[in-house]
């Protein structure tokens, strides 16, 4: 950090010229140090992690501690790259989990890259909330979110499914998936599947390995995973009526900022 004393600008006060040399080199100065501090930081994780490119390195409000981010991982490092934290930072005074606001916008940003057509839409005409679900055909509590489709519609929240299917790639669930996605009614396909009845076996050029390593690269381990408009995660089912009471909360509180 760089200082100019009040007698330093008494001194230099007829020349401005110096003065703004000498913020300037405050400024490179400051800059060369952060570009030290990445390269530190970038070998260090590479020796962890070999291959790995961290997508941004920023500090954080704690001196000397810097947050980096690759795919869905955040990670702290001390700025001489030797202590590494892998946890969230929390802001004590304001009770905010800073790790998960990050963790937020890169949902947010990675699903916003997501076109709807390669998603499965259940909603009304115009929605007061949006919802991207992962999920998958199989499972008890995915099928029990879609039974109240139609009080999420009526309360006004779209519901944008993206498929996960659990077993992986190749399984029965992911290959149900397939023929759910590849059907002419997808919306109606979905459902059947939901009830627990076959859907007729029909292949396409499907997105469904795509949405799943998605899946897997912002951090979903389990279905339904949904995530709101602004990245937040709620893991696991929830009542129709409580997700719209939360979603219409989070709506006042930025309506009150």
């Amino acid at each position: 950090m760089c200082f100019i004393t009040t007698r330093g600008a008494l001194v230099l006060k007829k020349s401005t010229s110096l003065i703004l040399l000498a913020v300037l080199s405050c400024v490179i100065g400051s800059a060369n140090a952060k570009k030290a501090h990445d390269e530190i930081i970038r070998a260090k994780l590479e020796k962890l992690v070999p291959g790995v490119e961290p997508d941004r390195i920023s500090a954080t409000p704690v001196s000397g501690l810097y947050e980096v981010v690759y795919g869905a991982r955040v990670l702290y490092f001390s700025h001489d790259g030797r202590y590494m934290i892998d946890g969230n930072l929390i802001d004590i005074d304001l009770r905010k989990d800073l790790t998960e606001q990050t963790r937020n916008g890169i949902r947010k940003a990675t699903l916003d890259s997501v076109p709807e057509k390669q998603m499965i839409i259940f909603g009304p005409q115009n929605p007061k909330h949006t919802i991207t679900v992962f999920t998958d055909v199989d499972c008890t509590y995915c099928r029990r979110l879609h039974a109240e489709m139609d009080q999420y519609n009526d309360l006004g929240i779209k519901v944008r499914y993206l498929m996960f299917p659990r077993t992986g790639v190749g399984t029965q669930s992911f290959q149900k998936a397939q023929h759910v996605w590849c059907a002419d009614d997808k919306n109606q396909s979905m459902t059947k599947a939901k009830q627990g009845k076959t859907v007729a076996e029909k292949s396409c050029k499907d997105p469904v390995e795509s949405q799943f390593k998605l899946g897997q690269e912002i951090g979903i381990t389990g279905t339904p995973a949904i995530v709101l408009e602004d990245g937040h995660m709620i893991a696991g089912y929830r009542p129709a009526k409580e997700i719209s009471v939360f979603l219409d909360s989070v709506e006042q509180a930025k309506a009150s900022k």
